[in-house]
């Protein structure tokens, strides 16, 4: 939706667009009548639909009319001091406000914010990067629907508004979906709920397995690993503590490879490797002995803090012997 009129009320909301306004849509072009696709299903996008359905709708009598601007319908100046951010913003990092800063110097706000009210003052339910790019321009007020919405659909359509965006690493949005399941329940926390896959989702949800220690360095700098990279971290923790290594040490030893690589400003390409690397090389390694007899290898024992694991080559033994093994261990546990 464009806009190319200024605020009559102050002269700081936006500047007319550079470029000429455009020509009326015909009904057969309207874009009202060949909506974008959807990029996801579930709730956020539902939600989604649902907050911008007014805005299309006043968009389509705009588009019949002819004329543009007909935004201030829809939309009304907001002092900025009154305007608190979203509680549920999935980002930590704001990336491009001085050019998009220079954009709206120079064209304009182009599509209005959307708050919700709270108290006396208003929340952001979308477009902090725009309330951000006006603050630091020094406007005083920004364009903005103001539209009553509750606190699940809050984070719904904070998640809904910035899945799928690539500047958006996979740490913020495991953090978000994290909040979300965690406030408002399971059956809204879902990969199904917001469009994932279920490879994409449990890869996020590996983060809330991490030590807290590591997911508060991550807040420093969340772009330093990946889901996947979280998913393998914490396969390799789970392997050494079932090696009998103390998942204190395990811990430590995550937790100093994450803030030499944030002190450092240097990329983690494989956390999960360097983590394992780290106790070879301290020697914690714990290596299978051999089972022999008469000089044949029957098999292997290995001896950690919470299994004793026996491995048995089955062409070492009859079915019988196998069976005889079995009710042995079992008669043990019973005797």
């Amino acid at each position: 939706m464009s806009q190319t009129q200024k605020n009559p009320t102050s002269k700081t909301d936006a500047k007319p667009s550079a470029k000429p306004a455009a020509k009326p849509a015909s009904k057969t072009t309207a874009k009202t009548e060949t909506p974008a696709p959807r990029r996801r299903q579930g709730l956020g996008a539902s939600l989604a639909g649902s907050l911008v359905a007014g805005m299309q709708e006043h968009q389509a009598a705009i588009d019949e009319a002819g004329d543009s601007q007909t935004m201030v319908w829809t939309a009304r100046p907001i002092d900025l001091t009154s305007i608190d951010p979203n509680p549920y913003q999935p980002r930590i990092r704001f990336i491009g406000i001085e050019e998009l800063a220079q954009l709206i110097d120079e064209q304009g706000l182009q599509q209005p914010i959307t708050v919700r009210p709270y108290g006396n003052r208003y929340q952001i339910v979308s477009g902090e990067r725009r309330v951000r790019a006006h603050r630091h321009l020094g406007k005083t007020v920004i364009l903005a629907h103001v539209k009553n919405i509750t606190e699940e659909e809050m984070s719904a359509l904070a998640l809904a508004e910035n899945l799928g965006r690539e500047d958006l690493t996979d740490f913020e949005l495991a953090r978000s979906l994290l909040k979300h399941k965690s406030k408002f329940g399971s059956s809204v926390g879902t990969h199904a709920e917001f469009g994932l896959t279920k490879t994409v989702y449990y890869r996020l949800m590996a983060f809330e397995n991490l030590p807290e220690a590591v997911n508060t360095l991550l807040e420093k700098k969340p772009e330093l690993i990946s889901g996947l990279t979280a998913e393998n971290t914490v396969k390799v923790i789970k392997k050494r503590v079932e090696e009998g290594i103390e998942p204190d040490q395990v811990h430590k030893a995550l937790i100093s490879i994450v803030q030499k690589a944030i002190t450092s400003n240097t990329p983690l390409k494989n956390l999960a490797s360097t983590l394992e690397a780290k106790f070879n090389q301290s020697g914690l390694k714990i290596t299978p002995q051999a089972i022999e007899s008469n000089g044949v290898t029957m098999g292997q024992v290995k001896t950690t803090k919470t299994h004793f694991e026996l491995k048995l080559k089955r062409t070492s033994f009859t079915e019988e012997q196998l069976k005889q093994i079995e009710e042995f261990v079992k008669n043990l546990k019973t005797a």
